[in-house]
């Protein structure tokens, strides 16, 4: 575990646009205590104590960029928010983003002699099995979900949170993984769900769901400014719900399909624009994966304000 810290901080951010880049940026912004913020990505940022940085993360070359700005003076801590949430170009764009820019970026952070960094993960890559137990602590097998990129993907990046961790014991490293991020601003996976006219479920089948509210996933992130306590920790609501109760908090309406036909009829739904759920994704539709939140309140402190039942009904406002 980390010291408080009381004095001015320097800051970094890449993905300043990105899901979570778009809760922190503006608080962040606000925060007095923060003497620079500095903000890497291809769209500009602007803000008073704002320097911000046009790179590419996807490019060869970039990671001597990265370190030549990261080490202009000392960074206390680099969030590392480059994740694609919303539609993307494509499953290669994506990869190269996501995996092999945490790459780029955890080495410039190393060589520019970072503090601390902090990076989201999401609880989906413990996967959604039947054998699953009931919680799902944080040292629980990773098995992901073959066949989705999304979900792929951030199983790769944690495998270089490991390595990372395991090769560089100096730098501090704070993982969080994720569950649904609802609520009224943010724009991923699960709120788009939410968000239909009709959403797919599997018929005969309703398994548990958690959710955390956006306003607490940034009150967590922003904890490590404070108290950074280095390590991985599930972030998720303190209740679960059915995913029909979700559905109806959401005020949306389910569509039951049949498990044997249910990929096909997805491909067809998502065509016609009915539906935008991958066909990939549907064991989540089918099995529970309930991530145990004790770690975060225990080293953390971390008590969310809200449940699933408020992160769900915020979705439609």
């Amino acid at each position: 575990m980390g010291q408080e810290r009381s004095s001015s901080l320097r800051v970094a951010i890449t993905g300043p646009t990105s899901e979570f880049g778009a809760l922190l940026v503006p608080r962040l912004l606000a925060e007095p205590r923060i003497e620079q913020l500095l903000t890497f990505g291809p769209r500009p940022v602007t803000g008073a104590r704002l320097v911000h940085h046009r790179v590419d993360l996807t490019r060869w070359d970039v990671e001597s960029e990265l370190e030549t700005a990261l080490s202009a003076a000392p960074v206390d801590v680099l969030f590392h928010l480059a994740f694609l949430q919303g539609r993307t170009r494509g499953a290669a764009f994506a990869h190269e983003l996501e995996v092999i820019g945490t790459l780029h970026t955890l080495a410039a952070a190393v060589r520019a002699g970072v503090r601390h960094v902090v990076v989201p993960s999401t609880t989906a890559v413990y996967g959604a099995r039947p054998g699953n137990p009931i919680l799902l602590d944080e040292d629980a097998p990773l098995h992901g979900c073959p066949g989705s990129r999304f979900v792929t993907d951030r199983l790769e990046v944690e495998r270089q949170l490991m390595a990372f961790r395991r090769d560089h014991p100096g730098v501090g490293l704070t993982v969080f993984r994720f569950a649904p991020v609802l609520g009224p601003t943010v724009d991923n996976p699960a709120t788009r769900y939410f968000r239909r006219p009709l959403v797919p479920t599997l018929l005969g089948f309703d398994p548990v769901w958690q959710a955390i509210h956006e306003e607490d996933a940034r009150e967590l992130l922003l904890r490590v400014l404070v108290a950074p306590v280095s390590g991985t920790f599930n972030a998720v609501s303190e209740d679960v719900l059915p995913l029909s109760s979700l559905i109806r908090l959401a005020g949306t309406l389910p569509l039951p399909l049949p498990p044997p036909l249910a990929r096909a009829a997805l491909r067809g739904l998502n065509s016609a624009g009915i539906t935008a759920t991958p066909g990939a994704l549907l064991d989540y539709l089918h099995y529970s994966w309930v991530a145990d939140g004790t770690r975060a309140r225990t080293l953390l402190g971390f008590r969310p304000r809200f449940g699933a039942r408020e992160a769900a009904a915020s979705v439609r406002s």
